[in-house]
């Protein structure tokens, strides 16, 4: 139960979980700022770590809450990133010129090679539009550069417990919204677990009816972090312009007064069920620190009021009841406190002023001692000892680094040897090479017999072709019949039928022999059925053996293809095999017995 809400009128406390809120309402007059306070104490109360952007460009509304941390500003080459900083700028959606402006952005290093793409794409076009948009990206990215050169930035998100505050209203809004784009990606990366990232004047960054490059980042948050309990907070005077998809998210809402008839209308439009409950007057009449509060579960709609920071709870039920007015909260306390503030701040600064009068007029005096001669004796030697120094802590580095690179370039060569003996043992090398002599032997053989076969073939041409022609001349010559005749010529020609009979051999092969081998898991009906295999398939089917790899294994596999047990084709230049006469096959024809020995 939260212990600075209160109903109105009855003056009860209000119970509150931590969730993705919305808190919308008037500036300087709903209180927008004392509650997001408010609920930020009481959230690290909870364990969680806050994140607030201060934003105003007039004064620093959040000066001197919590703790103050680095800007976090990255140079973004991302298109879209680009192109939503250019819809920013125009106010309009750009996405018939998305293309033209990726293409500027693709494969760039850094701003300065965009900004030089942009120029060079201004000369060439001839679209007038697309010549501003170019002059206006490069200009753009040209600011940005000048800005993050003038402030302090770090690239990395550095977040720490209790309350953490990033100033940044010196910031033009383009870069105001790429620092918020940074924040909120480091956050669903780096502090996704129990983390808030506030958002006030959230109509700045995630805008309605164009994007901006933080409105991704900020809707990111809305929709994957409450599984890790990283929510977001969206402050806004501006419902009409501001995106309603983050809004959505939000289960919690704090409706504040409004005096536009458009805004009361976006305000009556988030209140569920409003006909009797709430009129625009209504609205419109809310006070100081009084919000309609919607929550959707529990289903709950509510006047409430926001007790502010350091006031005592009995207050905040006065004012919940009508017996105070909030008016008399601020003027009692949180002015009282503003001013107590500012004569603090007076007293350090003449004190602080005072102390710097001193040390100036210190360091006056220890600069005339330095004129003396000692002094400028004592700075060389101070100086030349320092060389010395460095001069040795340099060798020694230097001895330590070239030892420690030829210890791992050694432990990397012995590495590279054993490596090679390994592959030795495993392949064999000195068979693998033994074998490739045979198989060129083999080769020149192979061409030997092709050539004698191929003059085989000729002389057979030869003879057939003299066979022929004396057949021809054996044949009767027909005789040559007279018209009308009744005649009857029958030509006939004997042709020889030809009867091959192909032998197929039968296997009696032991595992003492490669072709054993091959043998013994082809009657295993280990080889792969009605699809082709390679030697590697073979090579497996050894290892259920414990038989070792052997190179000659496509040799002997070309072997049982002559025999008619296998076929082969050629993938490329790796051969693959299939069988043609299935172990069944071959046992059924009497062409593979097994016997026990």
């Amino acid at each position: 139960m939260s212990e600075f809400l209160f109903s109105v009128p009855s003056g009860e406390p209000v119970t509150l979980e931590p969730f993705h809120y919305a808190i919308v309402g008037q500036t300087q007059f709903s209180g927008k700022t004392t509650l997001i306070k408010r609920l930020a104490e009481w959230a690290v109360d909870l364990g969680f770590k806050v994140l607030i952007f201060d934003t105003k460009e007039t004064e620093a509304d959040y000066a001197g809450f919590g703790q103050e941390i680095p800007v976090c500003l990255r140079e973004s080459k991302d298109s879209f990133v680009l192109i939503g900083l250019l819809e920013s700028m125009f106010r309009r959606r750009l996405t018939p010129y998305y293309a033209t402006l990726s293409r500027i952005s693709e494969g760039a290093k850094d701003w300065d090679d965009i900004i030089k793409r942009a120029k060079e794409r201004e000369e060439k076009t001839r679209s007038d539009w697309l010549k501003d948009a170019c002059r206006i990206l490069y200009d753009l990215l040209e600011r940005l550069k000048d800005e993050t050169a003038k402030a302090e930035t770090v690239p990395k998100l550095e977040l720490h417990p209790g309350i953490n505050r990033m100033v940044i209203n010196d910031f033009s809004l383009e870069a105001q919204q790429l620092i918020v784009k940074n924040s909120s990606e480091d956050l669903l990366r780096i502090y996704k677990r129990k983390a808030i990232e506030v958002l006030d004047e959230g109509h700045k960054f995630t805008p309605q009816g164009y994007s901006s490059p933080a409105t991704r980042p900020v809707m990111h948050i809305m929709t994957q972090g409450g599984k890790t309990e990283l929510y977001g907070w969206i402050a806004t005077q501006f419902l009409a312009t501001t995106d309603k998809g983050p809004l959505k998210a939000c289960a919690f809402k704090f409706l504040g007064t409004q005096d536009h008839i458009t805004e009361v209308k976006h305000t009556m439009d988030l209140i569920p069920e409003i006909r009797g409950k709430f009129t625009s007057d209504d609205i419109m009449k809310l006070k100081l620190g009084h919000w309609i509060l919607v929550r959707k579960r529990p289903p709950d709609v509510r006047i409430v009021y926001s007790l502010p920071l350091d006031v005592p709870g009995h207050i905040g039920r006065k004012v919940a009841m009508g017996e105070m007015t909030p008016e008399i909260v601020r003027d009692r306390y949180l002015k009282v406190i503003k001013e107590e503030d500012e004569e603090m701040y007076r007293k350090l600064y003449e004190t602080e002023k005072s102390k710097r009068v001193e040390l100036e007029k210190e360091f006056t005096r220890q600069v005339e001692r330095l004129s003396d001669l000692k002094a400028q004796e004592k700075i060389k030697d101070l100086e030349k000892q320092f060389a010395d120094i460095r001069t040795q802590i340099y060798n020694e580095l230097k001895e330590e680094v070239e030892k420690r690179v030829e210890e791992e370039r050694q432990k990397a060569f012995k590495e590279a040897m054993a490596k090679v003996e390994e592959i030795k043992s495993e392949w064999n090398i000195e068979q693998l090479q033994k074998t490739i002599m045979e198989l060129k032997d083999e080769n020149s053989q192979l061409k030997e017999d092709f050539t004698k076969i191929s003059k085989k073939a000729e002389a057979f041409d030869k003879l057939a072709e003299a066979i022929f022609f004396a057949v021809q001349e054996k044949l009767p010559t027909p005789k040559y019949i007279e018209p009308g005749a009744p005649s009857e010529m029958v030509v006939v020609t004997e042709q020889p039928a030809l009867t091959i009979q192909k032998r197929t051999p039968p296997l009696t092969l032991n595992d003492s022999s490669l072709e054993g081998k091959i043998a013994v898991i082809y009657a295993e009906g280990k080889l792969p059925k009605d699809k082709w295999f390679t030697v590697t398939d073979v090579t497996k089917a050894f290892v259920s053996h414990g038989w070792p790899k052997d190179p000659r294994t496509s040799k002997v596999l070309n072997q049982f293809c002559q025999w008619g047990y296998l076929e082969k084709q050629m993938s490329g230049m790796r051969p693959d095999y299939r069988i043609k006469l299935s172990p069944e096959d071959a046992r059924g024809k009497g062409l593979l017995k097994e016997t026990e020995v």
